[in-house]
């Protein structure tokens, strides 16, 4: 025989190619954790400038025993000392480049797949904005170049308890740790007995809880973030374990902006995320430049504790 069709042959001569795009696209490892939720949130509302202040009331006081039947005069007055924390805001951007050439191919791969990477990556951002306080909390445990251990979340709960930072049904103690300090927990785990269990992520919770939970275990919610940042020179990572209020944050609303940008260059307005085109004719490039404008802040360092071990 000669002359048959092959594909092999074609491939040679132009009538097949060794490969094509599939019209559905695969997603790469990533760590979707989105702590937000974990923290208290003020909105913007400051007016001539970045920064917003927001007042921490009194702490009450006990009352004193009346020195007679008619007090008169001999009551001092009592200070009521309140205090206060700063949100300020600043400009965090990302911006993708693309040519005019990539949108004439065409491919599974196009405008609104580059908008949604835009769009994850809020919480990405607001994630390494919080990881990055651990390390200025100013309790902390666990050792340098120690794995973690049951008795590290222990002690940072009794940190948090000798503190007044406390944990109730409604606001658990949240703990926040890399992959390889939660793999070194569920370890040390396997060496426990009692009725304390830990029990898992179900798919209801991480409905709620977003992804990055991975379960409660006597009263503390866990979640993993591969953000949580290195410590001592690279040999540690630093998490957390925290009570509500213990940290906060706000987003400016990008919608005030739109009296600056041009209707025509807007892509997307998501509230706190405002996506706009960019056209450079000559070199037939258009610009995507998301723009975010955050702020968080530890409000009160007491309602959090460090947890600082090999990783």
């Amino acid at each position: 025989m000669a002359d048959e069709v092959t594909f092999s042959l074609l491939s040679s001569n132009g009538g097949r190619v060794s490969s094509v795009l599939s019209a559905l696209v695969a997603e790469q490892l990533w760590d979707p954790t989105d702590l937000r939720q974990t923290l208290d949130f003020y909105a913007w509302n400051a007016y001539g400038s970045d920064t917003m202040d927001v007042s921490q009331n009194a702490v009450p006081g006990s009352f004193t025993a009346a020195t007679s039947e008619i007090v008169g005069t001999n009551v001092a007055n009592s200070a009521y000392t309140t205090s206060r924390f700063q949100l300020q805001v600043a400009r965090y951007l990302r911006k993708y480049q693309l040519s005019d050439l990539f949108g004439v191919s065409g491919g599974p791969i196009d405008l609104s797949t580059v908008v949604k990477a835009l769009q994850d990556g809020v919480a990405l951002t607001m994630t390494d904005l919080l990881t990055a306080l651990f390390t200025s909390v100013a309790n902390s445990v666990g050792s340098t170049g120690v794995d973690l251990t049951v008795d590290n979340i222990y002690s940072a709960a009794f940190q948090l308890n000798s503190s007044n930072a406390m944990s109730t049904a409604d606001a658990p103690y949240t703990a926040v740790i890399h992959s390889a300090q939660m793999n070194d927990f569920r370890s040390s785990l396997r060496a426990e007995t009692g009725a304390m269990q830990w029990a898992p992520a179900t798919s209801e919770m991480l409905a709620t809880k977003g992804p990055g939970y991975q379960g409660s275990w006597n009263g503390i919610q866990f979640y993993q973030a591969e953000r949580v940042q290195s410590a001592n020179a690279g040999a540690d990572r630093c998490g957390c374990m925290y009570a509500k209020g213990a940290f906060a944050y706000t987003l400016a609303p990008v919608g005030s902006m739109q009296g600056h940008i041009p209707q025509q260059n807007i892509i997307l307005d998501a509230g706190a995320l405002v996506v706009e085109s960019s056209r450079d004719a000559d070199n037939g490039l258009t610009s995507a430049v998301a723009n975010l404008y955050p702020g968080i802040v530890e409000a009160e360092d007491l309602r959090a504790c460090a947890i600082i071990t090999d990783a």
